[in-house]
C-alpha cells in the first residue's frame, strides 16, 4: 500500500465512522444496533474507495502469505486439500 492510498483510505474510514455514527444516533437505541448501523454504512462506504484505490495502483489485492511461513491459497488447491 502506498503512503496516499493509506492517508486516503484512514481519512475516508474516519469520515465515514463519524458520519455513520451520526446518522445511527438518530435512528437508533445505544447497543448493537447502533454499532451494526455505523459499520454496514463503514463499509458500504469505504469497500468502493478500496477498490478505486486499487485501479488506481495505491493498494494491491493480493494476499502473499509466503513471507509468513504459510502458504499460499493456491498451494493447497494444487494439491486437492481445499474443500
Amino acid at each position: 500500500m502506498t503512503r496516499n492510498g493509506f492517508v486516503v483510505l484512514l481519512l475516508l474510514t474516519v469520515a465515514a465512522i463519524g458520519v455513520g455514527a451520526l446518522v445511527a444516533e438518530r435512528y437508533a437505541e445505544p447497543g448493537l444496533g447502533r454499532t451494526l448501523i455505523v459499520a454496514v454504512f463503514a463499509a458500504l462506504v469505504v469497500f468502493p474507495a478500496a477498490k478505486f484505490a486499487e485501479r488506481r495502483g495505491w493498494i494491491r489485492g493480493e494476499l502473499d502469505f509466503s513471507k509468513m511461513g504459510g502458504r499460499a491459497s493456491g498451494a493447497a488447491d494444487e494439491r486437492g486439500d481445499a474443500k
